[in-house]
């Protein structure tokens, strides 16, 4: 067998060689991956091996183009995209929650139940995410004011405690609805922090939740929701997380 190469750079050199195999009658195929050797100047075909699925995935990942990006679907929630973050919205709907009592504050319970979500502004980095809530059903602008996500496990900055959980792998941090299933696929574990009236207003967090649990409303009632000096053009500066928020007292 002859074997006629082309230099394409000095990373690369001739490696392995694949023979696919396939059926006259029904036209199937399989393939062999066999390493390749010089001998006296010339590559040569050594015995291989089926390609297993492995193989397959290192090749696929290895022609994968490097020079430019892939083409992604562009989900219509999405409101902004760059810059090493993701923002998106989620109009107030219903939602499996699941709550689990925890050794870090008094009084948190045990619980699941599908309940109602005011609509919702996720803002994902490469390793975090971040939520905030908003009054209204409509499409949020840049001018819409934000409110505190009333939900345990979130900072009053709008950070998430990731605990345990873990974010979606690389190929799926682009999809928000991939960061969606990690939050509401976690447990609910306790408040992150203790101020009265800054997590849900008029009504402590864990009785709202533990009543939600128990009889869900048909939806959420925006009145517990607290206002925070953002606006969602807020989330779209530079210097966002470099910024001092009004933090909550008692955070953990």
């Amino acid at each position: 067998m002859d074997f006629k190469v082309n230099s394409v750079g000095a990373d690369y050199k001739l490696a392995h060689a694949l023979l696919v195999y396939q059926s006259s009658q029904d036209g199937r195929a399989y393939v062999t991956k066999h390493p390749v050797a010089l001998s006296e100047g010339r590559p040569v075909v050594r015995p291989g091996r089926p390609l297993t699925e492995g193989d397959f995935k290192d090749l696929v990942e290895g022609l994968k183009p490097k020079d430019r990006p892939a083409i992604q679907w562009q989900d219509p929630r999405v409101l902004a995209k760059g810059m090493g973050r993701m923002i998106w919205w989620t109009a107030p709907t219903k939602r499996a929650m699941f709550f689990k009592e925890s050794t870090f504050a008094s009084g948190t319970f045990e619980g699941n139940a599908v309940c109602p979500n005011p609509g919702l502004i996720f803002m994902s980095t490469d390793t975090e995410l971040y939520v905030f809530a908003f009054r209204g059903d409509g499409a949020p602008t840049q001018e819409t004011h934000l409110c505190q996500a009333p939900f345990f496990n979130v900072w009053s900055q709008g950070k998430v405690c990731v605990g345990n959980a873990r974010v979606p792998n690389d190929d799926q941090k682009g999809d928000p609805s991939s960061w969606e299933r990690f939050f509401f696929g976690s447990l609910f574990t306790h408040p992150n922090f203790t101020e009265k009236d800054r997590l849900t207003k008029g009504v402590s967090p864990v009785k709202f939740w533990q009543s939600q649990v128990k009889k869900p409303t048909n939806a959420f009632p925006e009145k517990v929701l607290v206002d925070i000096n953002i606006k969602v053009a807020d989330l779209l500066k530079l210097d966002f997380f470099e910024r001092k928020h009004v933090r909550a007292q008692g955070e953990f």
